[in-house]
């Protein structure tokens, strides 16, 4: 008797999809608000944009680069490129100006040239960093700045800030910078900081540095970022090299710039807001700017429970002028400014998120923050690692990065989607790794995200205690998978990791790791790399010695192979939620609902552990279905393979069924079951078998299927016809190179009695779909894939 789906499964089918995309609609509303909050803001900028290709502001004349620079360093930061008009005639219109005289234009100058990342632009960014530091206020020993590029004796903590933010990136552009301005600036931010650390209130900073005046939240994050950047520039190679010889857990109490931080940190969470600049009455645009700045450059995503960013973004989404696209307040009037202020905040905070640093380890009594001491012993490492990567083509030229308190999420609800807000966990710090293992809560939330498409990369602090960091990390994985099935093992020299963006050769740095699924997921050094991370500068210090430099190239360019395999350069930004699987109901199996069989074989039949799991979210959270989570796997001789009108297979390697398992797998296809299969990352082994296997079973090839087929463009469905492709290069000896294809998707299959019976890919669908696939994974983007697989088994449904 012909197989079909049964009565009660398509009556239920056919009444959710009528509601399809309704009740079931998962659209990140507030993503959706702050991209065209960013398009209605760029326009508002370019039809502001005089015929010259500059910007003026009526209140800030006396500041027409800084003003101009503004808006185009906006314009730069939200998505345009200088081969954009509106840019290219800002870039013009800049480069044409004189050098100016104040403070405030020659750092927006700087700032704003340093974007477009023209190395024409180097002389005159080298020359406004020198006015910059023949400027500083010296008299006092203030080593501030006032609004006169000429010097004098004035000086306010916010021209200080535009000043710092300036001379960082000069640096980052390839200057030189005085390391005695330097130090001044980072002595004037620890002196003039208000109430010191006394206390659990923290202490901020405000306009003049008076004693008595009011701590204001614009002027605290400019002392938070201030500081941030200062530590960067400082870094002092005597107290921990010699010879060459890097010495990475020698003198590493926080320093009193970074206490000066936290403290900054603890009196914005206890003071925070987003309606209002705290402490201040005015300035609440230029508050918010700085807000970005502070929280993006520490790594901060909470203040005090505080979501800076979500809280920011909802904020300035409710407060734009819906008719023009511009922001203003009672002190910023000028729509020009505080359009560019806030589009700053909501472009730059958006960026992709890299890295999740774990914090972990004991807490203090009284603040119940983490003792930086056991997770932070390299405090700048994954700041500098996230810097160095955006300086590499193909990759984001912004992306943040963010701590993660390990032992907050596990007790959270939603821990499991903290943690996915970036596809990196970075792990490193004390070799006592206890504090994690021993609790089972924090344990499940790293063993979740794993099987969530989370990477843990672990890298040991210290040469001396590795062994004891082995150990303790062992046992972690231990714990998180207790049957064994998952263990830690040494990288041989030919794994992708050591070419999927630098070649490494014949003898790489010593990796371990642990396979799950498509993929390794989870990396171990043994070498404190982010201790050499800690090190890096754009422009290394003239005295460093050549071997400390060659070391720290080598530790950056080995963890950007680790993350380009880890992510596939796939980023996404802060606000796009990854799927979880724990949205299906796994407590409520209910007869008559969508149950598709994985076939058993010998090829890798389970390769993608987790990828019909995401089919089945797919399935729900699009199309309204609610599908079993019940997985059966089943050989092609169980006799209940004929109670499934769908059985799914992939694989990695070659395979064969016996003649009993072709027989009945013929039978199930002549009877009106469908066949749905595809390649892991485009495996060749897999293709060769399944090609043969097919024409074992009905005597006839695999054949494309035409485009205008229903499969492609299914009336409950997806609109397929253009998808995603990854095409990584095949040469085994050159670094892995990836071209994306944008076009048909490849689909073949056979036909009996007029239907498909057999539909497979021979690119990659299920490493895409439990978001597992590396840059070296020859297959279809996530999002495609799972677009793909759902219309796969619609089409099969229905015939």
């Amino acid at each position: 008797m012909p197989h079909r789906a049964p009565r009660i499964l398509l009556a239920s089918l056919l009444a959710l999809l009528l509601t399809a995309g309704r009740a079931f609609a998962q659209d990140d509303l507030r993503r959706e608000q702050v991209l065209a909050a960013i398009e209605h803001a760029q326009e508002f900028l370019i039809e502001n944009q005089d015929r010259s290709g500059g910007w003026a502001s009526p209140n800030l004349g006396a500041h027409p680069v800084g003003v101009h620079s503004l808006a185009l360093l906006a314009l730069m930061n939200s998505g345009m490129t200088v081969d954009d008009p509106p840019v290219a005639d800002g870039l013009r219109w800049l480069r044409g100006q004189p050098l100016p005289d104040q403070t405030y234009d020659i750092s927006m100058m700087i700032m704003a040239l340093a974007a477009a990342r023209d190395s024409l632009d180097a002389n005159r960014i080298g020359a406004l960093a020198d006015l910059l530091e023949d400027s500083q206020v010296v008299s006092g020993d203030a080593g501030a700045w006032g609004y006169s590029g000429g010097g004098g004796v004035w000086w306010d903590n916010s021209n200080t800030q535009f000043a710092i933010l300036g001379l960082r990136e000069a640096a980052h552009s390839g200057s030189f910078i005085r390391p005695d301005v330097l130090e001044r600036a980072r002595q004037h931010w620890l002196g003039s900081q208000i109430g010191r650390m006394e206390g659990q209130d923290g202490a901020g900073w405000n306009y003049r540095g008076e004693i008595g005046g009011n701590v204001s939240g614009s002027m605290t994050v400019a002392g938070i970022a201030s500081l941030t950047v200062l530590e960067e520039l400082l870094h002092d190679d005597r107290r921990d090299t010699v010879d060459g010889e890097i010495l990475c857990c020698q003198g590493l109490e926080p320093t009193e710039g970074e206490q000066r931080i936290d403290a900054g940190i603890r009196w914005i969470g206890r003071h925070f807001s987003v309606r209002a600049n705290p402490g201040e009455h005015n300035w609440l645009l230029y508050y918010l700017y700085g807000l970005e700045r502070a929280g993006r450059f520490t790594g901060t995503r909470y203040f005090d429970g505080h979501d800076w960013y979500r809280e920011g973004a909802d904020f300035l989404v409710q407060g734009q002028n819906q008719r023009d696209g511009s922001w203003a307040s009672d002190s910023e009037n000028d729509p020009v400014i505080g359009t560019s202020l806030a589009l700053l905040f909501l472009s730059k905070g958006i960026a992709p998120v890299l890295l999740n640093k774990i914090e972990f380890g004991p807490r203090d009594r009284l603040s119940r923050e983490v003792d930086e001491n056991v997770w932070n012993i390299h405090a700048r490492d994954a700041a500098n690692l996230t810097e160095f990567i955006t300086t590499r083509d193909k990759w984001p030229s912004t992306l943040n990065w963010q701590t993660l308190d390990l032992e907050t999420a596990a007790s959270q609800r939603d821990g499991l989607n903290e943690a996915l807000q970036a596809p990196v966990l970075y792990l490193s710090g004390s070799d006592d790794l206890s504090y994690i293992y021993n609790s089972p809560e924090q344990v499940k939330l790293l063993t979740d995200a794993i099987q969530q498409g989370a990477f843990l990369f672990a890298v040991a602090s210290c040469d001396d205690t590795n062994q004891t960091f082995y150990d303790q990390f062992e046992t972690l994985v231990e714990h998180m998978f207790p049957d064994g099935e998952y263990v830690l093992r040494k990288l041989p020299p030919t794994h992708d990791i050591y070419r999927s963006e630098y070649v490494f050769g014949e003898s790489p740095p010593e990796l371990y790791g642990v396979d799950f699924g498509c993929r390794t997921a989870i990396v171990l050094a043994l070498d404190p790399h982010g201790c050499r991370w800690n090190k890096w500068l754009y422009v290394d210090p003239q005295n460093r010695h050549q071997d400390v430099r060659t070391s720290i190239q080598l530790s950056l360019m080995l963890a950007v192979n680790v993350i380009a395999y880890a992510t596939g350069r796939e980023l996404h930004d802060r606000l796009e939620t990854p799927g979880i699987l724990g949205q299906l109901d796994e407590n409520h199996i209910a007869q008559g609902r969508l149950a598709i069989a994985r076939l058993r074989h010998t090829g890798g039949w389970d390769a993608a552990p987790n990828a019909h799991r995401h089919l089945l979210l797919a399935l729900q959270t699009t199309l309204g279905l609610q599908p079993s989570v019940e997985a059966p796997t089943i050989p092609a001789t169980d006799p209940e393979l004929f109670d499934y009108p769908i059985l799914y297979m992939h694989g990695r390697k070659n395979y064969q069924l016996t003649e009993e398992e072709l027989q009945k797998l013929r039978e199930y296809l002549q009877n009106g079951g469908v066949l749905v299969a595809d390649a892991c990352c485009g495996a060749p082994q897999f293709d060769e078998s399944f090609r043969e296997m097919v024409q074992l079973l009905l005597e006839q090839p695999l054949t494309r299927i035409p485009i205008d087929h229903e499969i492609y463009n299914h009336p409950v469905g997806h609109d397929i016809r253009q998808v995603h492709r990854r095409i990584p290069s095949e040469d085994a000896q050159s670094a892995i190179t990836v071209e994306e294809s944008v076009g048909e998707p490849i689909l073949e299959g056979v036909e009996v009695d007029g239907r498909y019976a057999i539909v497979y890919s021979k690119y990659d669908l299920s490493c895409a779909l439990e978001q597992q696939a590396t840059s070296a994974c020859a297959g279809y983007e996530s999002a495609d894939a799972a677009r793909i697989a759902v219309n796969i088994v619609i089409y099969a449904l229905f015939q």
